[in-house]
């Protein structure tokens, strides 16, 4: 939800409370009168409310680069500029009907002779509205502006739909009297209709008419002595028998007690994936995504002359068809709002839990079906427009929390109501529909461009004509071509068994067929390429063919089109195609015959005798014989290979026909089929037949996946984060490699060094060489040319991988299959994917209120079995003891409180037979990132907060190194700097509106040394902190000699150590928690985490990932100016954190092999700490004596006993 402080439901409400806040009292209230379409009429005043300015603010969010940043911030500007509006009109006692796009409509229901007091009531509201939030300044210099209108009179309340879903529509000439009303308004004006004006207190106001008999402009009320309108008010609630009782909250209709047969009407009102997330107990700030989406708005015009009760009938009639058929194409029939004389129909494809593969070819089929069902079957009907638009939205809740309505938002939206206008009588889509439905380019036509208002830049628009047969063969071949420049990797088994097939053929003079299997981009045409190739070297005829899912529905297309390639005849003019074919055939096929094949390849030969007197079937067999004639005498000359890309969308007839070739003519065919796809029978007995042999393609390697990433990136290595990046995101798929490295490339967040300049040693930070730590890279061969230049890439300092949005092929393709989970999994995850790569059992369900943890293993169960999650391997499985727990003072209380909490969950993994581990990670590619997309901003904020605040406690050291910090006396050094500093950034949250937030916003600071010592006094607490950490700074040289000591040398036995898990510490705490500061902005705990992170690398012996967490460190500090009294951080830190990173610094450049820059990064941090390094010998010699000196008069003082205070 775009505004949780103001929409978030209390956890307390009942079901039907959630419904209801859904919902107007109009159908809270009603009583069921009988069967759909169901009439009632009453008295009532209209209020419309229309935010003018919006549709060019999306319009100019639509030009923007960062699209889905703004909107994000469309939506919370949106949300919270109607939320006021909303609780403004319920606390007057309206009843919102409905927000639909930008514009509100309120009721208030009374007696006829009620009208006037309520006209005036009303009249006063839209006064103050118009004073309150009549106009609101955004940052892009778009004002949203309100025009509002009223209307009073006859109102008629109409219900249709069936049993399953209902809709609300209110219609009649007074309704007609507000849309007039809204229109004639300017911005920041309030017009009243003529039947209002007429039904007023006029005296009362001040007007001005704009129009005889249609409308007037309201300027002032005159408050007249002894008029006061307190007492008005009042008197008018006597009116309102639903306007709240309690100043808690500001409708009646969330206070109701529940009932079962009233919970059930209401349910018919509200959309099937958001009853599903609201039965599963989401909270709304968990609804709420941003996402692609198909719209499709349906435009009806009526004639002037139907009556309202036979209007009634024909919506009806077309709300069943609409629904009907969009449900079964993947969408759904959002809402339904009238006009004049009409109606038009939103409905959504690819709402959470409704996303599939071909949604854009789905709405467009769905979209002619009913274009044709409405101009054949609606008798009144005048004018049937249907637009369809496709791009990304907003989809969740907007309004208050008491009256809120889950909608969509975004540019695309505003587009697809702008195009019913400018193409009447039209099915019309955008030009992203149109190439990503992959039908076929015959079945469109681009229609000319018409200006559109607040629309300045709508792309090319087509017509859907539906589907058509394809009168032209056109280039048919394989849409891959095979890369010159590179091998194809890790194909050596796929390609044994073409071979073999190839053996096989010529060996038993037999028909063979290879299928290989594998979902979308793991190679499969890159391996038909590679085939292709192979075959033509070695004198085959190779016949290519790549088929489209439209392919399918056309009888015998796949034979008829593979045997125009093979005749020549695809691509040659259509004059000259019945020469060519003539002479193909003169010699195998009596010419008698030759006329068969006039409708299969748009010939005309002389229809001849013989063949006149056939019927279809003895035509199609001869066809096939005559086929059969063909490709066996061109076998006997060359060996000859159908390859056949996206064989799932072979017809029926083509598997049949080809199934009857292999068993008497020795041909290879080759296919590719993508899974999950659901085969004919044909096919399905041409799988099982002997000659076919099934391949499932494996993902590629993971040495192959980043040998392809440095092909694609022009570069011989790549660094370990970039590493991680793409073997996370792309699982080995090779598709997924190509395009998330051309979309780094395309961002520019990539930084190229040529490797034979690199070799000087750097006398700067800032440009330490890529050479010095290529070590750590993974490198390919360079190649073999001397003269050619040599790159390694760098990621930017200022970039953070885990935040870099996908491309949206790839966001689709993740949405894809996070929506065919159930709405519990699919919640799990996107909470997850906050987590990240890895998570915790416990920190995940920190993130799911109202889940126990028997629910949530149950639910993680089902994810494993399904291979969505997986549990960490035994290489990084978690120890028997728990590491997630802050390593303070144990109190007898707190071992008993974690002996309890772990009885249960430990007796519920093994009846769920569940491994010991609790650290799980994603097993799918794409999923994490592409549901971490999915939050809007202000609650994706929150969700990284609350995981931040989980962590802290956690970030030390593991028990086994006696805990405390990475870097020793760190929350020592910076308590002052905290306490001096004042509050924290976080406290700026707090007016984000989310309620996470406000609960969490001061619980996240850097450590504080009471932390760890909370057992100790007010007075002594200081001094014993520091006297113990400095004990145990020794102690933990000690213990990590002695480890090495035993590591080394295990068998003697030296020290009986606990196993040291600050490894996974690193992993799962301390460098999730920098990525949870860095993603909230919270910069100062993330440079805190990052030198904690660093110092944990640096004990672990990961050189690199120590010089990642400082060079991240070192982005958030900016680059240092030349002359000291200039330097400005970004970051404000203490001078111990600026020693300590120098420190951090020299010795990573140590072990790199940087001396220099490391004596030279030492020296700052001794000069940071006022212990400048002495520069000559004497000054060493004398330095040296000082230290011995104070370090034995510290040993000779007595040391303070806590224990005796």
């Amino acid at each position: 939800m775009a505004t949780a402080k103001r929409l978030a439901a209390p956890p307390l409400w009942p079901v039907e409370a959630r419904l209801a806040a859904l919902l107007p009292d109009l159908l809270v209230f009603r009583k069921p009168r009988g069967s759909e379409p169901e009439l009632a009429t009453a008295q009532g005043v209209l209020l419309g409310v229309h935010v003018t300015g919006f549709t060019a603010l999306m319009d100019r969010f639509s030009l923007s680069c960062k699209l889905e940043h703004d909107m994000d911030r469309l939506a919370r500007i949106f949300s919270y500029y109607i939320s006021d509006i909303v609780e403004h009109v319920l606390c007057f006692g309206g009843d919102i009907l409905n927000i639909t796009g930008n514009v509100l409509l309120a009721l208030w229901t009374v007696e006829q002779n009620q009208l006037s007091d309520i006209i005036t009531l009303v009249a006063k509201c839209s006064l103050e509205i118009q004073e309150k939030f009549g106009i609101y300044h955004t940052r892009e210099g778009q004002d949203l502006q309100l025009k509002i209108g009223l209307s009073a009179g006859r109102i008629s309340q109409v219900i249709v739909g069936d049993e399953q879903r209902q809709y609300l529509l209110v219609i009649g000439r007074d309704v007609d009297g507000v849309r007039l009303a809204q229109r004639l308004a300017q911005a920041n004006e309030i017009v009243l209709s003529w039947n209002c004006w007429k039904l007023c207190e006029q005296y009362m106001f001040e007007v001005e008419i704009m129009r005889e008999d249609e409308a007037v402009k309201l300027r002032d009320m005159r408050i007249i002595d002894p008029f006061d309108f307190d007492e008005h008010f009042y008197k008018c609630l006597d009116y309102l028998p639903h306007y709240r009782t309690s100043a808690d909250i500001l409708r009646t209709a969330l206070e109701l007690d529940p009932d079962s047969a009233l919970e059930q009407t209401l349910r018919k009102h509200i959309m099937k994936n958001l009853l599903k997330k609201i039965d599963e107990g989401q909270p709304m700030e968990y609804i709420s995504e941003f996402r692609t989406v198909t719209i499709v708005l349906v435009n009806l015009e009526f004639h002037k002359t139907a009556w309202i009760l036979h209007l009634c009938h024909l919506i009806q009639e077309a709300v069943l068809y609409i629904s009907t058929v969009i449900e079964k194409g993947g969408g759904q029939l959002s809402r339904i709002f009238m006009f004049e004389t009409g109606c038009m129909f939103l409905c959504v494809f690819g709402l959470p839990g409704d996303k599939k593969p071909d949604e854009c070819a789905h709405a467009l089929e769905s979209s002619f079906n009913i274009f044709s069902f409405c101009w054949e079957n609606l008798a009144e009907t005048k004018l049937v427009s249907i637009s369809i638009t496709n791009g990304p939205v907003f989809c969740g809740m907007v309004g208050a929390v008491s009256r809120h309505e889950y909608t969509v938002i975004g540019p695309k939206v505003s587009l697809v109501a702008r195009m019913i206008t400018a193409y009447p009588g039209l099915v019309s889509c955008d030009e992203v529909t149109y190439l990503r439905s992959m039908l076929p380019a015959y079945n469109f036509k681009k229609l000319p461009e018409k200006m559109m208002k607040n629309i300045s830049n709508p792309g090319k628009i087509y017509e859907y004509v539906g589907h058509r047969r394809c009168i032209m063969f056109g280039k048919r071949h394989l849409a891959t071509e095979r890369n010159k420049n590179h091998s194809l990797l890790d194909r050596e088994k796929e390609l044994e068994a073409f071979r073999m097939a190839q053996q096989e053929c010529l060996h038993q003079k037999k028909g063979q067929a290879v299928l290989y299997e594998g979902g979308k981009g793991c190679g499969k045409s890159q391996l038909l390429a590679e085939i292709n190739f192979l075959a033509q070297k070695e004198g085959h005829r190779v016949l290519p063919l790549k088929l489209k899912k439209a392919d399918s529905k056309q009888f015998f297309y796949a034979v008829q089109t593979l045997m125009a390639i093979f005749f020549e005849i695809d691509t040659c003019p259509a004059h000259y195609r019945q020469e060519r074919l003539h002479k193909q055939l003169c010699e195998i096929v009596e010419e008698p015959l030759h006329c068969l094949f006039n409708d299969l390849f748009f010939v005309k030969f002389p229809l001849s005798f013989e063949v006149s007197h056939m019927d279809d079937l003895a035509r199609q067999q001869k066809i096939k014989a005559c086929f059969f004639e063909v490709l066996q005498k061109a076998v006997r000359e060359t060996p000859l290979i159908f390859l056949i890309d996206e064989a799932q969308y072979m017809d029926a007839a083509s598997w049949e026909f080809l199934g009857t070739l292999l068993s008497g003519v020795p041909i290879i065919v080759v296919m590719t089929l993508t899974p999950p796809s659901t085969l004919c029978g044909q096919a399905q007995h041409f799988l099982q037949s002997p000659p076919a042999v099934l391949v499932p393609i494996s993902k590629l390697a993971m040495t192959s996946l980043l040998r392809m990433a440095c092909w694609e990136l022009g570069v011989v290595s790549i660094p370990q984060e970039l590493q991680i990046y793409l073997l996370r995101r792309c699982f080995g798929n090779p598709l997924y490699c190509e395009v998330l490295c051309q979309d780094l490339l395309s961002k520019n967040i990539l930084c190229f060094h040529d490797l034979q300049k690199e070799e000087v040693e750097n006398s700067k930070w800032e440009t330490l060489s890529a050479n010095a730590m290529k070590s750590t890279m993974y490198s390919i061969s360079p190649a073999s040319s001397e003269d050619q230049e040599l790159y390694v890439c760098t990621v930017k300092d200022d970039v953070n991988l885990d935040t870099v949005l996908l491309p949206p092929l790839l966001k689709e393709i993740a949405v894809n299959q996070l929506d065919q989970l159930s709405p519990e999994e699919q919640s799990l995850v996107k909470c997850a994917a906050v987590i990240g790569h890895s998570f915790h059992i416990d920190l995940l369900q920190h993130l799911l209120p109202g889940w126990s943890k028997n629910k949530l293993l149950e639910v993680l169960k089902d994810l494993v079995d399904i291979h969505v999650l997986r549990w960490c391997s035994k290489g990084q499985e978690l120890p028997a003891e728990p590491i997630l727990v802050p390593s303070s003072v144990e109190t007898e209380h707190t071992k008993e409180e974690t002996k309890s909490d772990a009885d249960s969950p430990l007796r519920l993994q093994e009846e769920l037979s569940l491994p010991q581990t609790e650290v799980l990670e994603f097993g799918v590619p794409l999923l994490r990132e592409g549901a971490w997309e999915l939050w809007p901003k202000a609650q994706q904020t929150a969700l990284h907060l609350e995981c931040a605040c989980f962590l802290r406690d956690l970030a030390c050291r593991c028990g086994s190194c006696h805990g405390g910090d990475f870097v020793p006396f760190h929350r020592f050094a910076i308590c002052s700097t905290k306490s001096s500093s004042g509050p924290s950034r976080f406290c700026s949250y707090k007016d984000t509106g989310s309620i996470l937030t406000q609960v969490i916003t001061d619980r996240l600071q850097p450590p504080s040394p009471q932390d760890t010592f909370q057992f100790q006094t007010e007075s002594s607490r200081s001094q014993e902190a520091f006297t113990r950490e400095y004990c145990r700074t020794e102690e933990e040289f000690l213990d990590k000699v002695n480890r090495k000591l035993a590591q080394t040398n295990p068998k003697k036995g030296m020290l009986t150590t606990k196993p040291c898990h600050c490894r996974e510490v690193l992993k799962l705490v301390l460098s999730p928690l920098t990525q949870h500061c860095l993603v909230i902005g919270e910069t100062t705990c993330a440079f805190y985490y990052l030198l904690e992170s660093a110092a944990a690398s640096l004990d672990l012996s990961d050189n690199y990932m120590a010089f990642f967490y400082l060079r991240k460190a070192s982005s958030l500090l900016g680059q240092p100016s030349t002359f000291s009294f200039f330097k400005k951080r970004k970051v404000k830190i203490c001078q111990f954190e600026e020693a300590t990173f120098c420190c951090l610094q020299a010795e990573v450049c140590f072990n790199m092999g940087q001396i220099t820059l490391a004596k030279k990064l030492a020296r700052r941090a001794l000069r940071l700490l006022k212990r400048s390094f002495p520069w000559t010998w004497l000054g060493v010699i004398f330095q040296t004596f000082l230290e011995k000196c104070w370090y034995s008069c510290s040993l000779s003082q007595p040391r303070n006993n806590p224990s005796e205070k």
